[in-house]
């Protein structure tokens, strides 16, 4: 048998596609209805079941990473690299940068990423005045040179050495500082999305 064919010119075609789906929402409607009814309880169940699941997750990657910190800072004190910036006139500076970065820590398992941002951007900046002091120390040292004599250069040179130490050892522990934080923030900063 042959059957019949209907032609459905380009008007009749979109009015025949209008047809049907004048027909479906109510159905889609319906079946959307059930899928969320079906798939909302197990996923409210499971969160309960699983507690705060994310949360240990990100608890975990955090204290990973803050022992990777740690197992280096340690390897830095025991070849005595570590109490460095500490000796002289720079302690005071740097224990501002290494509060600092304990500071940004606590926020980053606070999962506070703005303060931890501020925190990475403002700790070399005090690294940076530690430079500044530092240089400031050094220079007036050298100004006050002006003999020939070689146990009044002595002392001089002593002073300068050691407004370099409280230059290089601020800026060095402000830049490590921030990248630690910066660090965090990249690998840990962007696990829930």
């Amino acid at each position: 048998m042959v059957s019949p064919t209907v032609r459905l010119f380009p008007q009749d075609r979109a009015g025949a596609d209008r047809a049907p789906e004048a027909a479906q929402p109510p159905a889609v409607a319906t079946l959307m209805s059930r899928l969320q009814e079906e798939f909302a309880a197990p996923a409210a169940g499971q969160a309960a079941a699983q507690g705060s699941g994310p949360q240990i997750a990100f608890l975990s990657r955090a204290t990973v990473l803050q022992a990777i910190g740690a197992a280096v800072v340690v390897g830095l004190w025991i070849s005595g690299l570590a109490g460095k910036p500490f000796e002289g006139n720079n302690g005071p500076l740097c224990w501002i940068i290494v509060g600092m970065g304990l500071l940004g820590i606590g926020c980053v398992f606070m999962q506070r990423w703005n303060d931890v941002q501020w925190l990475a951007t403002h700790v070399v900046r005090i690294g940076l005045l530690g430079t500044v002091v530092g240089l400031i120390i050094a220079f007036s040292a050298a100004a006050q040179g002006g003999s020939t004599n070689p146990d009044e250069i002595k002392p001089m040179i002593a002073a300068v050495v050691n407004g370099m130490y409280v230059s290089l050892y601020a800026t060095l522990l402000g830049i490590a500082t921030n990248l630690w934080l910066k660090v965090n923030l990249r690998l840990l900063g962007n696990f829930h999305g």
